[in-house]
C-alpha cells in the first residue's frame, strides 16, 4: 500500500497559503503614476512563486511515498560504524567568502557601478562555489549582462552606472 508523504503535503499547503496571502496583499498596492514599475511587482512575483511551488510540493507529497526509514544508529552486531551529522560551519571559507563578497559589492556598487561590481561578485561566487577559472570567466559576464538587461530594460529599474557611465 502506498502511503502519502503528509509532511510535504502540510508544508506545501502552508507555503502555498502564505504565498496566496502575500499575493493578495501585493495586488492591493497601488502604483505611483509615471513609474514604469510599481512597488507591488516584486511582492506579487514572490507570492505567486511561493503559491506555485508550495502547491507543487503538496502535490508531490500526495503522489510519492516517504523515504524508507533509516535508523540513526547502526544495529548492534551489524559491523557498521555510526556516521553522526555534523552541522555546517558558519565560519567556513565559503561562508566568509560569500559574506565578504556581498559586503564588498555593497560598498563598491555606487563607485564602480552595477556592471563592474556584478561581474566581480559573480566571478567570486563561481570560484568560491568550486567552479574553475575558465567557467568563471565565461559565466560571469553572461550572468551579469542578463541580469542587467532584465532589470534595466525589462523592469526599467535604473541600476548604478559607476565607471561605465
Amino acid at each position: 500500500m502506498k502511503t502519502r508523504n503528509y509532511q510535504d503535503i502540510a508544508l506545501g499547503g502552508i507555503f502555498a497559503a502564505g504565498g496566496l496571502l502575500i499575493l493578495s496583499q501585493a495586488l492591493t498596492i497601488h502604483s505611483m503614476p509615471g513609474l514604469p514599475v510599481g512597488p507591488g511587482l516584486f511582492p506579487t512575483l514572490t507570492g505567486a512563486a511561493m503559491a506555485f511551488f508550495g502547491a507543487v510540493l503538496a502535490v508531490q507529497g500526495w503522489l510519492t511515498a516517504p523515504d524508507e526509514d533509516v535508523p540513526l544508529l547502526p544495529e548492534e552486531g551489524s559491523g557498521e560504524t555510526a556516521i553522526l551529522y555534523a552541522p555546517p560551519k558558519f565560519f567556513s571559507p565559503f561562508v566568509l567568502g560569500i559574506l565578504g563578497s556581498t559586503l564588498a559589492s555593497i560598498v563598491l556598487m555606487p563607485v564602480l557601478g552595477f556592471l563592474v561590481t556584478g561581474l566581480l561578485f559573480t566571478f567570486a561566487v563561481v570560484l568560491l562555489s568550486g567552479g574553475k577559472l575558465r567557467a568563471a570567466l565565461i559565466f560571469s559576464p553572461i550572468a551579469t549582462g542578463v541580469i542587467y538587461a532584465v532589470f534595466a530594460y525589462g523592469f526599467r529599474v535604473p541600476l548604478p552606472r559607476g565607471l561605465v557611465g
